[in-house]
């Protein structure tokens, strides 16, 4: 039962680096592209003319509760899942 419980605790610590690591790459993505690419990012956008540096801006918030909600769902199974084990497992 221990090596099932270390499992489920390395998938969690997996999981939480993979979205981490994307979260920051995508909260460094506006600095670095205002920086290195800023003729890209100061052009209008699709989306009512704003501009690339703005709208990536925007998209920071839903793409950061997405993930907080993604996350959150995965890690309420995996808790799940080591609450169940721990009720069979017994005292």
């Amino acid at each position: 039962m221990e090596k099932q419980v270390l499992a489920i605790i390395r998938k969690k610590n997996r999981r939480a680096g993979i979205f981490l690591t994307i979260a920051l790459s995508l909260y460094f993505l506006i600095p670095l592209s205002l920086m290195f690419i800023t003729d890209v990012v100061n052009r209008p956008s699709f989306f009512y003319g704003i501009p690339w540096a703005w709208l990536l801006a925007f998209l920071q918030i839903p793409l950061t509760w997405f993930f907080c909600g993604v996350y959150h769902a995965q890690a309420k199974s995996l808790e799940e899942k080591l609450e169940g084990m721990e009720k069979e497992g017994g005292p």
